[in-house]
């Protein structure tokens, strides 16, 4: 228990450098040198820090945008054959994976039928 504790603590103490992270690494993969990305993002970051200093956030398991952003990192990475890889990175099921595939299998075939003058 107390080995979990401070691995919480030593996460939360470096909450801050993770966002930086993952800003540049977004900044990169638009298009921006690192060179520039780097300063900006720990500068986005410790804005964050002056106007939400002390607070607690909770971030809910249930959230509208969290949900569709798996779903579109899930449909994107899925080709059939690395559920078990997906269900590792995003600690999710894999029955889970099937059901975000065969939706979106079903919207598209939806969307085909509306507007296919045939039907």
């Amino acid at each position: 228990m107390k080995e979990i504790r401070s691995q919480q603590i030593r996460r939360r103490n470096n909450m801050l450098s993770e966002l930086a992270e993952l800003i540049v690494e977004a900044f990169v993969r638009n298009g921006i040198p690192r060179e520039k990305a780097v300063p900006e993002s720990e500068e986005v970051a410790f804005q964050l820090h002056r106007r939400w200093a002390g607070l607690t956030f909770v971030f809910p398991v249930k959230d509208d945008l969290a949900r569709k952003r798996l779903e579109l990192h899930i449909l994107q990475r899925y080709d059939g054959s690395n559920a078990d890889k997906l269900v590792q990175e995003f600690g999710i099921s894999e029955g889970l994976i099937y059901e975000i595939v065969r939706k979106h299998r079903r919207q598209r075939k939806d969307q085909m039928t509306l507007f296919d003058p045939a039907a």
